[in-house]
């Protein structure tokens, strides 16, 4: 079996380039997913949003970005209930503010958990620049809602 770490750091991998992507092409983006499945292969998942059936009203709807997190939660919280998955990520992209100037930067966080291990939440800090993102230091703190930890 892979190691842990090295599944999380897969994941990190897998995600934070399309987050840099997302973020040059419009200036923000949804929430997203990706799983190490029980095989070790790297995938991104869908959000279920909206109607079971699938029906629309033909507008161009934007889905609220908290219904995007509840139901990538859902998802990953069920794969990881059956089984199925190893490891997940969700990435969004965030406002951080420093607790002690009460100053407020942009951020992608990753939420990360492994089956086998504690969950961990990385923000990485970025500004908008005319040559593209720059990002700032990748800062990890204890992961706050583990998707393993609902499958207990």
């Amino acid at each position: 079996m892979a190691d842990p770490g090295d599944e999380i750091q897969a994941l990190l991998n897998f995600l934070l380039p399309f987050a840099e992507r997302m973020l040059k092409q419009g200036g923000e983006f949804y929430p997203y997913a990706a799983v190490v499945a029980e095989d070790g292969e790297v995938a991104a998942v869908a959000a279920k949003i909206g109607s079971e059936h699938g029906e629309s009203n033909g507008a161009a709807e934007q889905p609220d970005v908290g219904e995007v997190l509840v139901a990538l939660h859902a998802e990953l919280g069920g794969r990881a209930a059956e089984g199925s998955i190893r490891a997940s990520g969700i990435a969004a992209d965030v406002m951080l503010t420093d607790p002690d100037s009460g100053e407020t930067t942009d951020a992608v966080q990753v939420q990360l958990d492994h089956a086998d291990a504690d969950a961990v939440d990385i923000y990485v800090p970025y500004e908008s620049a005319e040559d593209g993102i720059k990002f700032g230091e990748l800062v990890a703190a204890q992961g706050r809602e583990p998707v393993f930890g609902q499958a207990a």
